[in-house]
């Protein structure tokens, strides 16, 4: 029986745009996963076309201000069919374009910063999903990305209590403090669920994000390697 076959998007900024990115990224969705893998780092180039034929589209391209005909062929891709797997900065991508965030399921914040990198425990939400199943809570050192308008469509898997999320912003030597600093910590302490692992329909396709994986660290780490692997395998079934 042949393998799945699914495009892999990556490049974009150049801090999520390593060689270490693709090296994990592309070993987990071919090894463990179980994918043919095709790796594209031209997202902008993207079209509705380019992007059927796949049984899974992976987005982790990370652009702050992609130009919305790529972003609009993904989605009606996703709608014609195609499951999509967004990972870490999949909703911030999206974020500019109208419509985007609506699509994706959450809002990426744009009013202040992410909480900074950090260990946390990520809690399993909902232990019998597909995606979660058999996954317990784990720690990890992690980017810590700020969602919220989580559409009604949402079903929410993992989490993380940002009242535990302590570490402090890091201030440029000379410059002075940042107001927005203070906002983010005041979300934080509201959000003993802050989302970082849902799913959700679009049209006939779904979605699942995985709002974790920053670095080679954090993709390596079995936790997140795991929500990864069953959620590839969840969306092609």
């Amino acid at each position: 029986m042949a393998r799945p076959a699914a495009l892999l998007i990556m490049g974009g900024d150049a801090y999520h745009n390593t060689p270490d990115h693709y090296e994990e990224l592309a070993g987990l969705m071919a090894g463990p996963a179980g994918f043919n893998i095709t790796i594209t780092d031209d997202f902008p180039g993207q079209t509705a076309k380019s992007l059927s034929g796949y049984d899974l589209l992976v987005l982790w391209t990370t652009l702050g201000q992609p130009p919305a005909e790529p972003v609009n062929a993904l989605f009606d891709v996703v709608r014609a069919g195609t499951p999509l797997l967004g990972i870490h900065a999949a909703p911030y991508t999206v974020r500019m374009i109208e419509g985007g965030p609506q699509a994706i399921g959450s809002a990426y914040i744009k009013r202040f910063p992410h909480l900074p990198y950090q260990e946390i425990k990520v809690n399993i939400l909902d232990r019998d999903h597909p995606v979660t199943a058999g996954i317990e809570d784990f720690t990890i050192t992690d980017e810590l990305y700020c969602l919220e308008d989580l559409t009604p469509d949402v079903t929410l898997l993992a989490g993380y209590d940002g009242r535990e999320a302590g570490a402090p912003f890091r201030q440029r030597e000379g410059q002075p403090p940042d107001p927005r600093h203070d906002e983010a910590h005041a979300w934080r302490m509201q959000q003993p669920r802050a989302p970082l692992v849902y799913v959700k329909p679009l049209g006939k396709g779904k979605i699942c994000v995985n709002a974790l994986g920053h670095d080679r660290q954090a993709i390596a780490n079995p936790g997140f390697r795991r929500l990864t692997v069953q959620a590839a395998q969840w969306l092609t079934v």
